[in-house]
Parts: C-alpha cells; sequence; structure tokens
C-alpha cells in the first residue's frame, strides 16, 4: 500500500501589530541535504499557495528535528527558483531547492563495485509513495564507469545477502525487483536518453501483444533525484530492465528452448558481419552475451548462430523468400526508422537486444542505452551529421534486395509516422517541453553545482532542434526517392502528400517526381485559392481556415483536411 505524502502544514503565528512568521514543515523522506555542497532538495505540496509571502518577517523551513531560516523572505515560493536558508542557532548556510520529481536517497557503507552487488539500504519518495528496503548495488555500464557520475543496477533485498528479492513498483512502472539507475552523465541535456525510449514505446508494441497483453516493447524511464551516501548526485532515469518478464518470453520448459533473449555487448556477430565458431561453455560470443534461457537452464548458441548463418551466408533467393519468417518486419521497419532518425550510432549491433518470443516465432530488436543520439555519440560530444543511413549486415542485405518490397512498405510508414508521431511540431514540442521542465526546475543548474565539469549551455538545445530540423529533412528525401524509384519502376505516378490532417505545412514525399511542376489549391465550392510551382517538399497552407479542401499536383487531385 502507498503512503500518500502528508500535507504541509502552514503555520502562521500572528499578534495584531505584530510580526509574522511563516514555518513549513516537510515530512521525514521528502528532502535531503548534502552537508558537504550545502544542497537541501526538497519537495513542498501546493507551491502555488505559496504565491504571496512577502508580509512576513520570518520564515522558516522544518525538516524533520531541524529548522532552517530563510535569509531574505522572497515574494513567492517556485521550483525555478532557489532560497539561502541558515540553520538556526548555527552559522551554516545551504541552498535550498524545491523540485517535483521523487527524491531517491542510497546508503552503504561498503564500497559499490562493478560486481557483485553489495548491500545499501534505499528510500524512495515522491507525492504517492515512500518506499523503503534494503537493496543490492552494483556499477552498470562500460566505458561510462570512468564518468564521475555513476549509472548502478539494483536489486531489492528482503534481507542483507540476498538470497530473497522482492518486487516494487514506482508510478506506471511495472512492479520487479530489479532496476537500473542510469546517470545520463554523457548527455549534454539529460533528456535524449529520456526521450528515446518513450518514443520507441510510442511507435512500437510486440507483434505477440494478443497473447501477452502485458508484455512492452522495451523499457520505461522516469526521472528522479538520487543522493548516494548523504551526497547530491544529480538526475537519473530510473529505468525498467530488459528481461524475460519486460518481453514476457515464453519459459525453458521440458529440456527445450521456447523463448530467447541476447545482449548485444560489443561488435561482432552482433551487427552480422562475422561468424565464428562458439563454444557452449561460454555465456558470450562475438558481441553477444545471453540473457535467457538462463545459465542453470542451458547454454545453447546454436539457434542464434544459424540465424546469423542465414543472414551472412543464404543464397539471394533464400533471403528474400525466408528473411521475414526468421525476422519480424514490423519490428525490422520500425527499428530502422527509430534507428535512423535518432542517428543512434551506438545501437546497431551493440547496445541492442535480440530477441524470440518463443521457438516458432521470429526474431526482434530491443533497443536499450539511448544516449547516443539526436547529434551527438557514445561520448557525449556533438557529431553533426545528418546525411547519413545507419546500417548493419541484416539492413545491408534488405536495403539490397528488398524482400516483399520492404522499402516501399517502410517509406510508407516513415510517411505515416510522419503525419504524426514524427510530425516536426511534435518532435520539437517534446524536445523543448522537456528541456524547459528541467530548465525551469533547475536540474542544470544542480548538476553544474556538483559537476565542475558539466558544461552546460542553452546552445546545446538550439543545437540538438537544428539536427533534427536537417536529419527530418534528409530522411523525406531518402525515403522520397526510394518511392519514387519503386514508383517509376512501376510505372506508377502516385503522389504521397503528408500530414493529412495537416496543420501548418504540407509534405510532399516524391519530390523528384513533382520538383518545378505546378499546385493549385481550391476550397470545397471549387474556388481556386492559391497556386504556384513546387520548389521544394514543403507547400505552406498557414492561415487557412479548418476544413477541406482540394490540392492538384501535376494533374493528381488529392482531398485535405486543415485542422
Amino acid at each position: 500500500m502507498k503512503n500518500f505524502f502528508l500535507t504541509l502544514p502552514v503555520i502562521l503565528n500572528s499578534i495584531l501589530g505584530l510580526s509574522q512568521s511563516l514555518t513549513i514543515n516537510i515530512p521525514e523522506n521528502h528532502f535531503k541535504i548534502d552537508q558537504t555542497n550545502s544542497l537541501i532538495v526538497s519537495h513542498i505540496e501546493n507551491i502555488e499557495t505559496y504565491n504571496n509571502i512577502t508580509d512576513y518577517s520570518e520564515m522558516v523551513i522544518s525538516l524533520n528535528l531541524s529548522d532552517y531560516n530563510f535569509n531574505a523572505i522572497p515574494s513567492t515560493l517556485e521550483y525555478s527558483n532557489s532560497y539561502l536558508v541558515t540553520e538556526t542557532n548555527t552559522t551554516n548556510q545551504y541552498t535550498l531547492y524545491f523540485t517535483q520529481l521523487p527524491i531517491v536517497s542510497i546508503e552503504s557503507s561498503n564500497t559499490i563495485l562493478d560486481e557483485p552487488k553489495t548491500l545499501a539500504n534505499f528510500i524512495y519518495a515522491d507525492n504517492e509513495q515512500v518506499l523503503i528496503s534494503k537493496i543490492g548495488i552494483e556499477l552498470r555500464g562500460g566505458f561510462s564507469q570512468s564518468f564521475p557520475k555513476k549509472t548502478y543496477d539494483l536489486e531489492f533485498w528482503e534481507g542483507d545477502n540476498g538470497e530473497d528479492t522482492h518486487n516494487v513498483e514506482f508510478g506506471n512502472l511495472r512492479s520487479d525487483d530489479d532496476w537500473i539507475l542510469d546517470a545520463l552523465y554523457n548527455e549534454p541535456l539529460r533528456l535524449r536518453s529520456y526521450i528515446a525510449n518513450k518514443l520507441w514505446l510510442d511507435i512500437h508494441t510486440p507483434n505477440y501483444l494478443e497473447d501477452e497483453s502485458k508484455a512492452k516493447s522495451g523499457a520505461n524511464v522516469k526521472y528522479v533525484e538520487m543522493f548516494l551516501n548523504g551526497l547530491y548526485n544529480g538526475i537519473y532515469n530510473l529505468s525498467e530492465q530488459v528481461d524475460k518478464k519486460q518481453l514476457k518470453l515464453k519459459s525453458f520448459k521440458d529440456g527445450d528452448i521456447r523463448g530467447e533473449l541476447y545482449k548485444g555487448i560489443s561488435w561482432g556477430a552482433s551487427t552480422f558481419t562475422s561468424l565464428p565458431s562458439y563454444n557452449n561453455a561460454n555465456r558470450t560470443w562475438s558481441g553477444y552475451e545471453i540473457k535467457y534461457p538462463k545459465e542453470d537452464d542451458i547454454t545453447d548458441w546454436n539457434n542464434l548462430y544459424q540465424f546469423t548463418d542465414f543472414v551472412i551466408n543464404s543464397s539471394n533467393t533464400q533471403f528474400i523468400d525466408s528473411i521475414w519468417d526468421k525476422f519480424d518486419f514490423d519490428n525490422y521497419s520500425d527499428y530502422f526508422i527509430f534507428l535512423n532518425l535518432l542517428r543512434a550510432t551506438d545501437n546497431t549491433g551493440k547496445n541492442i537486444y535480440l530477441a524470440k518470443y518463443q521457438s516458432d516465432s521470429p526474431y526482434f530488436y530491443v533497443p536499450w542505452d539511448l544516449d547516443g543520439c539526436f547529434g551527438t555519440i557514445w561520448n557525449g560530444n556533438n557529431q553533426n551529421i545528418s546525411n547519413d543511413i545507419l546500417s548493419n549486415g541484416l539492413i545491408n542485405r534488405v536495403i539490397e534486395l528488398n524482400p516483399n518490397n520492404s522499402s516501399t512498405n517502410i517509406s510508407n510508414k516513415w510517411f505515416e509516422y510522419r503525419g504524426n508521431i514524427f510530425e516536426n511540431t511534435a518532435l520539437i514540442e517534446a524536445i523543448e517541453s522537456q528541456y524547459e521542465f528541467l530548465l525551469n526546475n533547475k536540474i542544470y543548474e544542480r548538476e553544474s553545482l556538483v559537476y565542475p565539469n558539466y558544461s552546460f549551455s542553452g546552445q546545446d538545445l538550439s543545437y540538438m532542434l537544428n539536427w533534427l530540423e536537417n536529419r527530418l529533412t534528409y530522411l523525406d528525401t531518402y525515403f522520397s526517392n526510394i518511392l519514387s524509384i519503386n514508383e517509376n519502376n512501376s510505372g506508377n505516378k502516385k503522389v504521397f502528400l503528408y500530414p493529412n490532417p495537416i496543420k501548418d505545412n504540407i509534405y510532399i514525399a516524391n519530390l523528384n517526381y513533382l520538383a518545378n511542376k505546378k499546385y493549385k489549391l481550391f476550397d470545397v465550392s471549387g474556388k481556386l485559392i492559391r497556386q504556384g510551382n513546387i520548389e521544394g517538399n514543403i507547400i505552406s497552407i498557414k492561415h487557412l481556415e479548418r476544413g477541406y479542401y482540394f490540392i492538384t499536383l501535376d494533374k493528381e487531385t488529392h482531398k485535405l483536411l486543415v485542422k
């Protein structure tokens, strides 16, 4: 059962003609104090009620058994501000921040290593629950372990030795005993991984969802602010794991492998570029690590080896005839689009899961570790390249051989997404709103306080949005060219427009076919209201009233809805 956030009482001591004092009481576990950095991060309920507090001559925040006086009485309390407070009866001064995010506190008397997990005490608090538990904690990641801000793997324990675990739940995330605290240190804006994970869940669902209604296509995440041994560590993604439970894979049964899950940890067979022999005495092979079946059940690489051999060495005819029986096309198309929208250079074989629901079903991809994307790479550096296509050995063969006209189907799916979830405005608003939240909640300021080498700059947002605009333009052209080539080869001259309904702009998919030709726009009465040459892939329809219109593009007429 959840422990609900206690109402924060305001105590007003008022005597006619004398000064007034305001005391704000914060419940236990809803604040943390970093003595080393003289920093306090606290929840506060109904902050909007403190929108006019200038009449008070004294203001105190009470944190458990200690009181802190505001050095100056602010006109209002806001998440977007910080406040200097001094501990009562001392000269100890702190910077106080209020946060809307959950606060996580981890305390351990042991050194936290890569492995094994070590005992720690864990507290989580948000406006709906306080969760206190013992955990096992270890470092997670490879190169990222060299960063001053670490990523952690958590397991929730019943006792001190980890023999028994228990499930916990945070908000709308799943109930489980195994969690990740992702440090986001190499992300300039601390938002790329968050947005990318959410985006994948928005566009893709497992193909076996009818059989497994609770299956997810990847890990969901939420932001928290984390303290470790009393020190503020900054903002983290509290993340679900990608595992058998998340994907609802079929269990190993009666000696038979049914569900399979492999984690891409480096390059090799994981990119379908090599096929070395395997050893079933090892849980790793050529860039992969077996995550399921468990080691106690079986270690057998044969199924994955045979699939990799098929991708690399099958004849063109065999590949064309059978690839979509062996790999789920809907997953492939979504992942190819997703990978290239993000330009996630570290996610073509490494930082990817390959999975199978059951023995007679196709393989599919699950992304993870999505920090190097939207114009940055794995080390957090900007890489301002927007005009290429990411691939691996599987993708290359699909592009080359085009089984079942997959290129046209993928291109059409791209433009379907461009009409809604990948619309410029939708993507930009998703990024800007998350950026504004972190900025206005002083997250960037707090990160800079505890990581002096963190060089936050407002220009990072402009770079990211400019890169995204360029990337979308390039991919529009890339997929438009595929449609144009395929239509020319088939003799079909059909024009593709998106989105429909429309807000501000009409986008033309197969621009090569229409370049330098005429367009005419009519209202429902047939009145010509606009015409001109098609000089780019965008026709502005701003300032048009809502309703239906008709547009003629080189003798083809299309009905449009302006919303």
